[in-house]
């Protein structure tokens, strides 16, 4: 009896003991397929404001320059300003010896005064042979005469005023005045020395500082795109929009703006040249200085920014990137675009879509995604974002 209960027992343990053995194998095979996950970080893509700022050699100019230059020859009598020094428009730079042209002023102020003597002359006499021609005491070619030597004597007036007002003109042409406010520096000349009317060699440079000007280099091709993506890819951004840093990394404190474009382009270089124009009243800026200028052009509203990390490129040389779904798999994606790099991120405008998460590390257990076949991947740790504030310091910095 013992035996055929022992009989029916024997079958039921082993049935249960396969079921328990079975379930065992299953969950250690979905724990070896967990195990075999590809470990990947991510980078999930937030909304953020990206200022586009380009940064451009520069030249510092001055905003007006002017070369003194004597208008008379002469002996310099006097230099009467301060070398390396601040002059004002009118002020007397240069004496220049005034002897031979008052003299020649003197003879022409007298000139025109026997001129005009001779013109009273010529007028009484014209006047009388009128009053004799009535009386048919003189013949009309007698009175024609008078009046024809009466015109000449009002001509020599006028030829002899205008002698005078040249002789003035030199005679105040020995005094060498600035034509503009601005910052003079040495002289080439000192008292005793020749200077000729015109001569090549400027006397001393006058060149204005406040404003002051910086001259900024852009590729013709890449400048003439900024202006094409103006309010589509990125809003202009409007008044000072010029920060300027010195080769010391030195940032200037005042900002300025772009004062116009030449779109004429350098033959040799390629480029086109723009104008910036800054506030100098320390003359913290001076001219032939080579300096950074960062060109802001705008702002790209709502920007995907992504780790350069995370996009690879394929044998047609288009962007690609590997995407985690929230299901945890892998989409593999194509012909990304990408406007602009800055510290190690790309600007993506097409392909890449707030939200998702670009794959950055782990992409080489990844590889058969690219050939059409379907993968997941396990995220390590929390993913890695970029904030506005984070942007913005990086922005700030990238200064070349």
């Amino acid at each position: 009896m013992r035996f055929n209960k022992l009989l029916l027992i024997l079958p039921m343990a082993l049935t249960s003991l396969l079921l328990l053995t079975s379930c065992d194998n299953n969950q250690l095979q979905d724990d070896d397929d967990d195990d075999q996950l590809p470990k990947v970080t991510v980078f999930k893509v937030e909304p953020l404001d990206y200022t586009l700022k380009i940064n451009l050699p520069g030249r510092v100019v001055a905003s007006q320059i002017a070369e003194i230059r004597p208008q008379v020859s002469g002996i310099v009598l006097n230099r009467e300003f301060e070398e390396s020094s601040n002059v004002k428009a009118g002020q007397s730079l240069y004496q220049i010896d005034p002897a031979i042209y008052q003299a020649n002023y003197d003879s022409a102020v007298a000139s025109v005064a026997s001129a005009k003597a001779n013109a009273n002359i010529a007028q009484l006499t014209l006047k009388r042979y009128a009053g004799l021609l009535n009386t048919k005491s003189i013949s009309q070619q007698e009175y024609d005469k008078a009046a024809a030597d009466a015109k000449q004597a009002n001509a020599s007036v006028l030829v002899a005023q205008a002698a005078e007002h040249a002789a003035k003109v030199n005679l105040d042409y020995t005094k060498v005045y600035s034509p503009i406010d601005g910052y003079i520096g040495k002289s080439s000349v000192t008292e005793g020395a020749l200077v000729s009317a015109g001569q090549a060699t400027p006397l001393a440079l006058v060149q204005q500082l406040d404003p002051i000007y910086v001259d900024m280099t852009e590729a013709a091709t890449r400048y003439n795109k900024y202006l094409q993506d103006e309010n589509i890819i990125y809003e202009p951004v409007k008044g000072n929009n010029v920060e300027l840093f010195f080769n010391d990394g030195s940032k200037y404190a005042l900002p300025g703006s772009v004062k116009f474009s030449d779109m004429t382009v350098n033959e040799t270089t390629g480029t086109v040249t723009l104008r910036s124009q800054f506030a100098n009243s320390e003359s913290k800026i001076l001219p032939g200085m080579f300096v950074k200028p960062q060109l802001t052009l705008g702002t790209i509203k709502n920007a995907v920014l992504v780790p350069q990390q995370g996009v690879t490129s394929n044998q047609k040389g288009q962007y690609t990137a590997k995407i985690l779904k929230p299901d945890n798999t892998v989409e593999y994606r194509q012909d990304i675009k990408v406007y602009t790099g800055i510290s190690g991120y790309w600007v993506v405008t097409s392909g890449i879509n707030i939200g998702e998460q670009i794959i950055t590390t782990g992409l080489l257990n990844l590889t058969a995604v690219e050939l059409g076949m379907p993968m997941k991947a396990e995220v390590v740790g929390e993913p890695n974002t970029l904030s506005q504030e984070q942007l913005d310091d990086i922005i700030k910095n990238n200064v070349k």
